[in-house]
């Protein structure tokens, strides 16, 4: 309504008689004059404001904020970030060995111009989910923070161009096919590399991966077995029926992230937005199509389900998890404090965790039955540690440890300083996790947990940027210290550009380019938004009393 002094005030006897005062006011014939274009449903009120007369400034529509402020603008930056990196990736995404199926990319000779696009598409996603975050956490000025239901909306529309867009930043999702068609063609993917497959996705599988065993676990293995079933052994048919496997994973968290940031303290807004907005969710989850996506997922409804008081069904969830990939196991040792804090009576921890332990195994053993590949996979848990990458520190330490003894003369021990430092790192990261678990209590046993497979995973042999989920998103619904949050967004963010949109190896042009387009594009960004900050509101007229 637009207030009119010169309207007549209501007789008495009307919904404002017997007032000691009343608003004059007309219904408007059309917009103010003073509000920016294109913005609506704007009600406007003064303080004070009497039962039946107005409303308060605070049921300002959120139209007026958000519209001009704050989500919609990130909104569209994070998406045409999305449609970036989905196009660039349609030339220089992670193609298979041999891209028989996608041959639009050896028929165009653009993919360097591609490969910018692409990451300047993630600079951009990466810079809408940080603001994204202002608007969540209420740290970003007049405007109001965005709703469940907006935040979701928002995850789906960055990842709808994903999901349509090839393998990115990995190539991992042949290995799941081609393993995947191993089973069904009954042999023993813990005994044999994909080599062994006379199928065409044989050929599309790395040149890395293609003589080791498959170190997932039998319920991953089977479920990309009906997957490549369903799809006819065709590579992309099979890469997009593995990328909703993938989603599938991605929906339980976002159905069971909010439930157990419920029950720890936490906003579960903030949850969602570092817990499933976060870009390493994006890129490597939905665009990589990782089953890393079903761990975490698993192990999310897992533990909400043991706090929702359904520790066994929980504890069963967690356990399948496991099935999926090993690391998730250590989830079942956070479940004894959660499982016992609903004992009563003496030896609660003791007898939560005889109870854990019993409800696992049953779990491993009929699944793993029922499954028909068996244990095999335990023996090929050292597969991935085949691979020598710099984001691994106690890899990194051995390499530099090896070369300085090379050039002293103690002669070529590369690999047994490798070696050397991988067995400490993991002896430390044991003793980690014991004392995590031993404090379970003080810090939060979900928090702890998070807290114990990001140490897993920086002390582990390989370190890839989507492996950090596994702890991330825990500490998204787990931890209440900003500062932590504010470590993991930036490691987060940080993690999310290390890779190059094809995968595989880098080569140092590739990091130079990275470094040019990531700062020009992110500098542009930040000068936009600023701009954009600086601009005049729309002022809004207080409503006076007569």
């Amino acid at each position: 309504m637009v207030l009119d002094p010169d309207a007549p005030v209501p007789d008495r006897g009307t919904a404002n008689a017997g007032r000691s005062g009343s608003t004059r006011y007309r219904e408007p014939s059309g917009p103010p004059g003073n509000l920016a274009p294109g913005v609506e449903n704007v009600v406007f009120s003064g303080s004070g404001t009497q039962p039946g007369v107005g409303v308060p400034m605070a049921m300002i529509s959120r139209r007026l904020t958000l519209g001009t402020d704050g989500l919609t603008r990130q909104r569209a930056v994070g998406l045409a970030g999305s449609l970036l990196l989905a196009t660039g990736g349609l030339l220089a995404g992670a193609y298979p060995q041999h891209p028989k199926d996608f041959s639009v990319s050896q028929v165009l000779e653009l993919t360097q111009l591609a490969t910018i696009c692409a990451y300047g598409g993630l600079v951009l996603l990466v810079v809408a989910w940080m603001h994204l975050g202002r608007l969540v956490r209420g740290t970003s000025p007049a405007a109001a923070r965005p709703t469940r239901r907006e935040l979701l909306l928002t995850a789906a529309g960055w990842a709808a161009p994903l999901m349509l867009a090839p393998p990115l930043f990995s190539r991992d999702v042949y290995s799941y096919a081609a393993q995947g068609a191993m089973v069904l063609h009954g042999l023993d993917p813990y005994a044999y590399g994909p080599e062994a497959l006379d199928s065409g996705l044989r050929d599309d599988v790395d040149r890395l991966w293609t003589a080791t065993p498959a170190p997932y676990g039998p319920v991953f293995l089977t479920l990309a077995a009906r997957t490549v079933w369903l799809t006819g052994e065709r590579t992309a048919p099979a890469v997009f029926g593995l990328r909703v496997l993938a989603l599938m994973g991605v929906l339980l968290i976002v159905h069971f992230l909010p439930r157990l940031a419920n029950h720890l303290g936490v906003d579960p807004n903030a949850a969602l937005w570092l817990g499933v907005l976060n870009p390493l969710v994006l890129v490597h989850l939905v665009a990589g199509a990782h089953n890393d996506a079903l761990l975490i997922g698993l192990m999310v409804a897992g533990l909400t389900l043991v706090l929702d008081g359904l520790p066994a069904l929980g504890v069963i969830l967690c356990a399948l998890a496991l099935l999926v990939k090993a690391p998730a196991g250590l989830a079942l040792a956070f479940c004894v404090p959660l499982w016992g804090q609903q004992l009563t009576g003496r030896l609660r921890l003791t007898r939560a965790a005889l109870l854990t332990s019993a409800t696992a195994a049953g779990t491993i053993a009929v699944t793993s039955a029922a499954c028909g590949l068996g244990y095999g996979w335990l023996g090929a848990l050292q597969t991935p540690g085949q691979v020598r990458n710099w984001l691994s520190v106690t890899t990194t330490m051995g390499q530099l440890t090896g070369l300085v003894g090379g050039w002293f003369g103690a002669g070529d021990h590369l690999d047994g300083a490798i070696a050397a430092w991988r067995g400490a790192g993991g002896l430390v990261a044991v003793a980690v996790c014991a004392v995590l678990l031993l404090r379970s209590r003080q810090i939060g046993p979900v928090a702890a947990l998070g807290t114990a497979l990001i140490a897993v995973v920086a002390l582990g042999p390989v370190v890839q940027p989507w492996y950090l989920l596994w702890g991330f998103v825990l500490l998204a619904a787990a931890s209440r210290d900003e500062n932590v949050r504010s470590l993991v967004a930036g490691a987060s963010a940080a993690m999310a550009m290390v890779l190059m949109p094809r995968g595989g190896a880098l080569a140092a042009r590739d990091i130079v380019e990275a470094i040019l387009v990531g700062g020009v594009v992110a500098g542009v960004a930040v000068l936009v938004e600023r701009s954009v900050a600086k601009r005049p509101r729309a002022t809004v007229p207080t409503a006076t009393r007569a």
